[in-house]
């Protein structure tokens, strides 16, 4: 079967169009549901006691980073393409070697952010398991994140 010049044409623009709408669609999913307003916040540090913070931060990593920034907080991990992999938040520190690693969790009520039956309790409220990322992790207003050390 011959191809003509023109065929050839058509596929390949076919083909970058399809690259373009995979891209942009991956483009919208990292940026999914993210904060666009000012908000008011709980965040719980390991054991300290829950803090309120108003921020207009998109995402949890965002507010971690101003609120590490301002308190002067150790804020460490690693950028990688799923985001950023935290492993010191104040005193909080991951042990890999302990089995020791650094969890985010939430109490806002949407399946799509949490894995379910992974939930904790801590002082007579339900958190559960964040099922994003913390680069990806949108902040609700009202809501609480509580970040903790678990053992696996």
């Amino acid at each position: 079967m011959k191809h003509t010049f023109a065929t050839r044409l058509c596929l390949a623009v076919a083909a970058l169009l399809l690259v373009g709408v995979f891209a942009l669609a991956l483009a919208a999913c990292n940026e999914k549901g993210g904060n666009t307003e000012e908000v008011t916040v709980s965040l719980i540090i390991g054991d300290a006691d829950a803090v309120s913070v108003t921020t207009d931060a998109p995402f949890l990593y965002d507010l971690l980073k101003e609120y590490c920034e301002e308190n002067g907080l150790a804020l460490e991990g690693s950028m990688s393409a799923t985001g950023f992999y935290a492993t010191r938040i104040g005193d909080l520190a991951e042990d890999a070697a302990a089995g020791e690693y650094i969890m985010f969790y939430h109490d806002i009520d949407d399946i799509t952010l949490y894995i379910p039956d992974y939930n904790i309790e801590r002082d007579g409220k339900t958190f559960f398991s964040s099922s994003a990322g913390v680069s990806s992790l949108p902040l609700r207003d009202g809501a609480t994140y509580l970040v903790t050390l678990m053992s696996f």
